[in-house]
């Protein structure tokens, strides 16, 4: 008798080799399926506990940073970096009068000027303007200038600037054989109300 396998013996191994592909490729599965799914739990509960630790120590901290701002707000010195106290509509033709007054002061045309809604922002009121300008850029730098390095403190906001190129007439009446440039800016002017208690 010959010692090599026979047919029947060779579908036996088959078969076999054959339940343990099967169950290879069934735990292949179940470990990309579900241990896959488990992993990703376990990594977005990771990062939420990371988030509960940061808020935690946010809400521990809050108590001395409330303290430190009111302080701050109580704190008389701190009174002149806002506008003076007056109704909203009061505060914004006052800021139309200081925009004015530099504009004009630079040498440059006021265009517009207009007041833009009143916000409420954390315990102050800020009034705004719109303002359009023309000059040179001597004029804005120094108009920007002056808005930003006074006080109460002002802020500049959304500034847009164009500019073109043109020949101004001599006083002859002729037309100069030079070009100069003429800027329109738009930009928003902004300063801080307290807010009235009581």
């Amino acid at each position: 008798m010959n010692p090599a396998t026979s047919p029947s013996q060779f579908h036996r191994l088959a078969a076999l080799l054959l339940l343990v592909l099967m169950v290879g490729l069934f735990y292949v599965m179940v470990d990309q399926i579900w241990m896959g799914q488990y992993r990703l739990y376990q990594t977005h509960a990771e990062r939420l506990l990371d988030r509960l630790h940061n808020l935690q120590r946010l809400a521990t901290a809050r108590p001395e940073l409330e303290k430190a701002i009111q302080s701050i707000r109580d704190d008389q010195r701190t009174a002149a970096y806002f506008l003076p106290p007056a109704p909203p509509a009061l505060a914004a033709a006052d800021l139309q009068q200081r925009v004015k007054s530099l504009v004009e002061g630079a040498g440059g045309n006021l265009l517009s000027v207009q007041a833009l809604p009143v916000v409420e922002e954390g315990g102050v009121v800020r009034v705004a303007v719109g303002v359009t300008v023309q000059g040179d850029v001597d004029m804005l730098q120094k108009t920007l200038h002056g808005l930003e390095s006074q006080v109460p403190l002002l802020f500049v906001d959304n500034l847009e600037v164009t500019a073109r190129q043109f020949r101004p007439r001599l006083p002859d009446g002729k037309i100069a054989p030079y070009t100069r440039v003429q800027l329109n800016g738009q930009f928003e002017v902004s300063g801080y109300l307290r807010k009235e208690t009581g």
